[in-house]
C-alpha cells in the first residue's frame, strides 16, 4: 500500500475527529493513546490501521468504508465499548442491509480478481 493511502487515512481520521462531540482529549484517551499522541498519529506518514480502527471504535465511525483493506481491524463489539449505544429494531435492519450489501460488493470484486 502507497503512502498516499495513509495520508488520505490521516486526513479522514481528522475530519472525522472535528466533527466529533468528544474532544480531542477524550478521543484519544478513550482509544488508549495520551493527549498528545492523536497529533503525532495524524501527522505520520505510515498511520497503521490498527490505530486507526482504534480511533474509529472511539468516534463510532467505520474507516473500513474508504478504506476496505482494514476490515481486519475493526473491533467486533464495538457497540459495547465506549458506551455506544444499542440499536433498535430498524436500525439494526438497516445495519444488516449495510452489511449485506458490502459483502456483495466486496464478493463481486473477488470473482473479478479469481
Amino acid at each position: 500500500m502507497g503512502k498516499k493511502k495513509f495520508h488520505i487515512s490521516r486526513e479522514v481520521l481528522h475530519k472525522v475527529a472535528k466533527t466529533s462531540s468528544l474532544s480531542i482529549k477524550e478521543i484519544a484517551e478513550k482509544a488508549g493513546y495520551k493527549y498528545p499522541t492523536f497529533y503525532l498519529h495524524i501527522k505520520k506518514v505510515d498511520l497503521p490501521y490498527d490505530k486507526l480502527a482504534r480511533y474509529g471504535q472511539v468516534l463510532g465511525h467505520d474507516f473500513s468504508d474508504e478504506f476496505p483493506d482494514m476490515m481486519d481491524y475493526i473491533f467486533k463489539d464495538r457497540h459495547v465499548a465506549y458506551g455506544v449505544k444499542k440499536l433498535i429494531y430498524e436500525e439494526l435492519e438497516t445495519e444488516k442491509e449495510r452489511w449485506l450489501n458490502k459483502y456483495h460488493q466486496l464478493n463481486e470484486k473477488y470473482q473479478l480478481l479469481s
